[in-house]
C-alpha cells in the first residue's frame, strides 16, 4: 500500500490517500483515510487520486481541520472537479463529458438548488448529506456497459434521492394521519399536496419509477418480470436493454428534469 501526501490534500496531514489493496477487501484503486477521526476508515476504491481526494474534502477529513471551517473549501472544489475531469478523459476519452457529465452535474446542481429553496419556505433543507454522496455522484458517472452497471447507477440515482431530511421535513406534514408516511416519496408527495395542489405529476411519478425500479433489481431483489413494467414507464421497452448507455441516459435525464421542476415548484410557493 502506497501512502500519497500532496500540497493539494487539505487536510492536518492527518488524512491520507492511498493506492494499492485494500487490507481486508484486497481490492485495488485509491483510498481516502482519516487517521484521526478514524470516521472514513479506507473508503473506495476509487479510479484515481483526485476522486479520492474529493472524498476527503467533502465529509471533511479530519474533524480539527482548518480549511474544514474555512471559505477556502468552496474554492477548492471546483480544482478537483477539474481535476477529476481531466483523469475521466484519460480513462473514458471525450465522449463521456458530454454524453453523461452534464445530465448528471445537472441532475447534482438541482438538488442543491432544491435544498435552498426549501429551506427559504419551510426552514429546513431537504436532503440529508452523507459522506458517501460523493461515491454515489461517482457511480453515475462511470459508463454504462451492461446490466451490473445498470444497476449499480439505478441503486445509487436513488439513494441520491432517497436520503431526504425525513423527521425535520415529516413535522411540515398538515394532516396529522398523513404524518406517519413510509418513504420519502411519499412523504414528498403530501407536501406537495398540501402546499401546490396543481404541481405537475411527473415530479412524483419519475421520483417513484426510480424507487420501484431499485427494488425491483439485484441485488435489492431477484430481477423480476415487475422490471419491465416500470421500465415501460420510462420508455424502455425491453430488458435487457439493447443499449444499457442510452437507457441510464434516459432515467438520469428524466429524474432530472423532475428535480428541476420540483425546484420551480418551491420557488413559485
Amino acid at each position: 500500500m502506497r501512502i500519497f501526501t500532496s500540497e493539494l490534500i487539505p487536510n492536518c496531514n492527518r488524512c491520507l490517500v492511498s493506492a494499492g489493496p485494500h487490507e481486508k477487501t484486497k481490492e485495488i484503486g485509491w483510498f481516502a483515510f482519516c487517521k484521526k477521526s478514524g470516521k472514513l476508515e479506507k473508503t473506495g476504491p476509487y479510479e484515481t487520486f483526485h476522486k479520492a481526494l474529493k472524498t476527503l474534502t467533502l465529509t471533511k477529513g479530519c474533524d480539527s481541520c482548518e480549511l474544514n471551517r474555512s471559505a477556502e473549501k468552496a474554492s477548492y472544489l471546483p480544482l478537483l472537479d477539474n481535476k477529476i475531469k481531466e483523469e475521466m478523459r484519460e480513462i473514458y476519452g471525450k465522449e463521456i463529458l458530454s454524453v453523461v457529465m452534464k445530465p448528471l452535474q445537472v441532475f447534482v446542481e438541482n438538488r442543491e438548488y432544491l435544498d435552498i429553496n426549501f429551506k427559504d419556505r419551510f426552514g429546513t433543507i431537504f436532503f440529508k448529506s452523507l459522506p458517501d454522496d460523493s461515491v454515489a455522484i461517482v457511480e453515475c458517472a462511470r459508463p454504462c456497459k451492461d446490466a451490473r452497471d445498470f444497476a449499480i447507477k439505478i441503486q445509487a440515482l436513488a439513494g441520491l434521492i432517497d436520503r431526504i431530511n425525513e423527521s425535520k421535513i415529516r413535522n411540515l406534514i398538515k394532516d396529522k394521519e398523513k404524518k406517519q408516511l413510509k418513504g420519502s416519496i411519499n412523504i414528498l408527495e403530501q407536501i406537495l399536496k398540501e402546499n401546490v395542489p396543481d404541481y405537475p405529476r411527473h415530479i412524483i411519478s419519475n421520483l417513484r419509477n426510480l424507487m420501484s425500479l431499485r427494488s425491483k433489481m439485484y441485488p435489492a431483489h431477484a430481477t423480476s418480470s415487475e422490471i419491465l413494467v416500470i421500465l415501460r414507464n420510462f420508455g424502455i421497452n425491453e430488458y435487457p436493454l439493447v443499449d444499457w448507455e442510452k437507457g441510464w441516459q434516459k432515467i438520469l435525464q428524466l429524474c432530472s428534469n423532475s428535480l428541476a421542476d420540483l425546484v420551480k415548484v418551491f420557488q413559485s410557493i
